[in-house]
């Protein structure tokens, strides 16, 4: 990791969901982690069922 750079330049994740991999935009706000917001409502929801959340 190289502390230069923002975090969001240097992150290669994928969709939690469905492991798509994802580009993020450069700026303010959080880092990306679903695809879609369906993918997101998926996966808390799944998350909620198992009792994680």
């Amino acid at each position: 990791m190289d502390a230069t750079k923002t975090l969001k330049s240097q992150c290669d994740a994928g969709c939690l969901h469905c492991g798509a991999p994802l580009t993020q935009k450069e700026g303010p706000g959080r880092l990306r982690q679903f695809c879609t917001a369906e993918h997101g409502r998926s996966w808390r929801r799944r998350m909620r069922h198992a009792g994680w959340l």
